[in-house]
């Protein structure tokens, strides 16, 4: 497809997801009033686990599906981390273990969520929020543990969307009819979710200072990088194809995830770099999106 043809269609994914982050940017930059605590509670504790629920019960993922997607995920993940631990340590970089969770977690909710549902509709959407929940098990279980240097098993069992998922699972697997006023409540809560998360993004790279700009911008251009490539390369040893494929690559090559920042800035592991790379990965993103979306939409 040229690029002229995919035109219409690209704009159509970017631009929603641009605004509503723009807007939320503005907000702060405007000095308007803004929760951060009661919106990140929410976003985290109700929205999000509702439409991880209402999209899994309603696409009733198949065990072939899911096993995919999970391998995906995981699979993305490990080889951007591993890959960017030897490059670093290669480089002979300082305090390497601050960086590696950036590396290996890309923003596959904030970004991933909203681009793959505009991208392929309900069904990137649902398939993009298996990789989201594997990716959030890993990033609630491992991200703080590279950022504190000790595990903590508390952290999973405090993570409301990894129930969420388990619950839909279990419902799909056992062929359970889900009561319609359920499905009702948690597909009206969990249309907050997109939106949110979109505005909380704008919110936090408002909010963001990053220090250390130059090393920033290299390690953002590198997660950017390594995770583009392990989509490709990981959808093509599984086989992936369609809309799995395109939710694969766009999901790993999202940038710098926000939560990265929180984990460096709550055990004080390098956190304006990690701001850093947030900021300027996020913008790297933006740039390159069209072309993303130009290589995996369908023609």
């Amino acid at each position: 497809m040229s690029v002229l043809a995919a035109l219409p269609g690209i704009v159509n994914v970017v631009a929603p997801v641009f605004v509503v982050a723009a807007v939320g940017f503005a907000w702060i930059r405007a000095r308007l009033p803004y929760d951060s605590a009661f919106i990140t509670t929410f976003a985290v504790n109700v929205s999000t686990p509702c439409l991880v629920f209402s999209s899994l019960v309603k696409a009733q993922p198949g065990g072939a599906t899911l096993a995919a997607m999970t391998t995906a995920a995981v699979a993305t993940m490990g080889l951007a981390g591993l890959a960017g631990w030897l490059i670093l340590k290669a480089a002979r970089v300082q305090g390497v273990r601050a960086y590696i969770s950036a590396l290996s977690f890309p923003n596959a909710g904030n970004l991933g969520l909203p681009v793959c549902l505009f991208a392929f509709g309900e069904e990137g959407l649902s398939l993009a929020i298996l990789y989201f929940a594997a990716m959030a098990v890993a990033q609630f279980t491992i991200g703080p543990a590279l950022a504190a240097g000790r595990f903590d098993w508390r952290m999973v069992l405090r993570t409301p969307v990894i129930y969420a998922v388990a619950a839909a699972l279990l419902a799909v697997r056992l062929d359970m009819a889900v009561p319609v006023w359920i499905g009702n409540t948690t597909q009206l809560l969990g249309g907050c979710a997109v939106p949110l998360m979109l505005f909380s993004l704008g919110v936090a790279l408002a909010r963001l200072r990053p220090a250390g700009a130059g090393r920033a911008a290299v390690l953002s251009a590198l997660r950017l990088t390594l995770g583009l490539a392990a989509g490709f390369g990981v959808s093509a040893v599984l086989g992936l194809d369609g809309a799995m494929r395109g939710v694969v690559v766009l999901q790993s090559a999202m940038p710098v995830a926000v939560f990265n920042y929180l984990w460096a800035l709550r055990y004080n592991n390098a956190p304006e770099e990690v701001a850093g790379m947030v900021l300027f990965s996020t913008a790297m993103a933006f740039a390159g999106l069209p072309l993303l979306l130009l290589a995996v939409m369908p023609g």
